[in-house]
């Protein structure tokens, strides 16, 4: 996949990590639910490097710096978002119910941030492909999100980010 400009896809590989980096504190941090939580780190680290590779480099490459505003606006509202849930975490002033609202959220900003900021711009038909393939995998983390809140009888939104035909 070659999306147009690197800042795009430097940024939403920010974003993954970000996403990995998170969810693998909140299985720390709430281990009752660390099977959820490391599945989901273990796939935001697949999607960061299926966008490196798509950039043509290897899984070995070094991750791009990601200033603290991005042109993107998805991209600062997503790591702003990762930063706040990292700043609780870290402060301990967050419950189980609040960290699976939390990711709630950040998969549906993910989801929207991909389709209006980057899949929408995007005129690549391979990159175009893939970039679907990774909106329907951060749909599935918010399903998998959902699920395991129902399951506990959590109260939450659903999960349905503002995208025409998904």
């Amino acid at each position: 996949m070659r999306v147009r400009s690197d800042y795009r896809m430097d940024g939403c590989i920010a974003v993954e990590i970000a996403c990995a980096e998170i969810y693998r504190s909140l299985s720390e941090r709430f281990p009752e639910a660390g099977g959820l939580w490391n599945a989901l780190s273990g796939e935001e680290k697949n999607h960061a490097v299926s966008l490196i590779m798509g950039k043509g480099g290897s899984p070995e490459d070094d991750l791009p710096d990601i200033s603290e505003q991005h042109s993107m606006p998805f991209i600062n509202e997503a790591l702003e978002l990762a930063r706040t849930i990292k700043k609780r975490l870290g402060e301990g002033d967050i419950t189980l119910e609040d960290a699976l609202r939390l990711s709630l959220k950040l998969e549906e900003s993910a989801v929207e941030g991909f389709f209006w900021d980057v899949f929408t711009g995007e005129k690549d038909p391979q990159a175009v492909a893939r970039l679907k393939q990774l909106i329907e995998k951060k749909q599935s983390h918010g399903k998998k999100i959902i699920l395991f809140m129902e399951e506990r009888g959590i109260v939450h939104k659903s999960f349905k980010p503002g995208i025409p035909g998904y």
